[in-house]
């Protein structure tokens, strides 16, 4: 069942701009969503769109891009092609008919990129028809655009027969605090923590029940030990994880004050560890900021990329960082700042930078953590995010370095710094 395709009427992209995307794929460049943002406005020529069709699976990460790129005439020959059929884009809603279980799932996963509330609707209305196999597949596809749009038929899988399903929904509707789900989290996280206000200090006081009801069960707390963590423990958990974190901040009034407040020795370390997941699952903004401004180098790599980039580009210029920013715990501040990267933070990493090869030249060492081999992650983000204006500045400090290592390191950073702006003229 093959879609009709519109003409795509962008140019065709430069061959030579062709062949640097392939070199760019094959060594997997750290520059690859800058040139493909600027890329935007072409298309594969004949020739390419094979190549870009095959090399699809291995870059996941650029999936939508290659595609793109490829277009309409990549979206026909995907259709022709069973090798190719994972990567197919459809038009219309035919294919959701179709006695293939395969191409229903491909339709429903296409749709979930482009309209993902149409395709909750489409899924919705037969969901009860559908055997528990193809449920818990096309369940799973609901985790990419992810909304309120899907509140309804996840609160409906809560009663699935099948417990695979049921997992799922709860899985799902964990990251979404405006269902009724999270509601009646939320109505057990008040019942069984409240604030005792004392006159010096106030603190959080847990009660958590000897026993669930059924709705508790059905919401997916489940009455089975789990490992290491005691029942009633994992109860809490689950309960914390599941809420709200505006509720939290009713409660105690700030984000802040969540790791300041007094805990019950029994309970403390189990209340940050679920903080911390709900702000992973709820991806709050403030939540994460939060935390890091409290917990600094100690904060998960996943809740530091979910800080807003204003607080983590103030850590990083006004030094607070430095003695980690360079290190693993460090790098998940540079995450998702804005590209090019702002001056503070270039400054900064310069003179981190050189101030590591100053140590390893007096270290008189080959290798070690102040080698430039060691440090090989910060140097392919100076390539791929400092502005082209900083080109200079590195060929500076490569001509003023006394470590042989670290110059050469410096100058091949200014020369990839130019050859992306060279690649991205061939675009204009």
């Amino acid at each position: 069942m093959t879609d009709a395709a519109e003409p795509d009427r962008r140019p065709t992209l430069p061959d030579s701009a062709a062949e640097h995307l392939l070199e760019l794929l094959a060594t997997k460049s750290w520059t690859l969503p800058e040139w493909f943002a600027a890329a935007s406005r072409f298309r594969a020529s004949d020739d390419l769109i094979p190549r870009l069709l095959d090399v699809v699976p291995s870059y996941p990460a650029y999936r939508e891009e290659l595609l793109d790129l490829a277009g309409s005439r990549g979206r026909d020959a995907a259709a022709e092609r069973p090798e190719w059929a994972s990567l197919r884009r459809f038009r219309g809603d035919a294919a959701w008919s179709s006695d293939s279980f395969d191409e229903r799932l491909r339709w429903l996963q296409d749709r979930r990129r482009t309209d993902p509330a149409d395709a909750a609707t489409h899924l919705a209305a037969r969901w009860h028809a559908e055997n528990t196999h193809d449920r818990t597949a096309f369940l799973r596809a609901l985790g990419t655009g992810l909304g309120s749009h899907d509140i309804a038929l996840l609160e409906s899988a809560l009663d699935d027969p099948l417990r695979e399903v049921r997992l799922l929904a709860v899985q799902l509707l964990r990251k979404l605090p405006d269902s009724p789900f999270a509601e009646r989290m939320a109505a057990r996280a008040r019942a069984w923590v409240r604030l005792e206000r004392k006159p010096l200090r106030s603190r959080l006081v847990v009660n958590v029940p000897a026993s669930l009801d059924r709705s508790a069960q059905r919401d997916g707390i489940e009455t089975a030990q789990f490992k290491n963590k005691g029942i009633r423990r994992w109860w809490l958990r689950m309960v914390v994880v599941a809420t709200p974190l505006a509720v939290w901040e009713d409660v105690l009034g700030s984000a802040e004050r969540a790791w300041e407040i007094r805990i019950e020795d029994t309970w403390r370390s189990l209340m940050w560890e679920a903080w911390t997941s709900a702000t992973v699952l709820q991806r709050d903004a403030r939540w994460a900021g939060a935390l890091l401004e409290a917990r600094g180098r100690e904060t998960p790599r996943n809740v530091v990329a979910l800080a807003p980039s204003r607080q983590r580009i103030h850590d990083i210029g006004s030094g607070r960082a430095d003695g980690y920013l360079l290190d693993v715990d460090g790098q998940a501040l540079l995450d998702g700042l804005p590209h090019p990267w702002p001056e503070p933070v270039v400054a900064k990493v310069v003179e981190l930078l050189v101030r590591t090869a100053e140590l390893h030249a007096d270290s008189g060492r080959s290798l070690g953590p102040l080698s430039r081999h060691s440090h090989h992650t910060t140097l392919r983000r100076v390539e791929a995010h400092f502005p082209f204006s900083a080109v200079p500045m590195l060929e500076a400090v490569a001509e003023s370095t006394r470590d042989t290592e670290w110059a050469r390191a410096f100058g091949d950073a200014a020369r990839g710094i130019e050859r992306r702006r060279l690649l991205l003229d061939e675009l204009r």
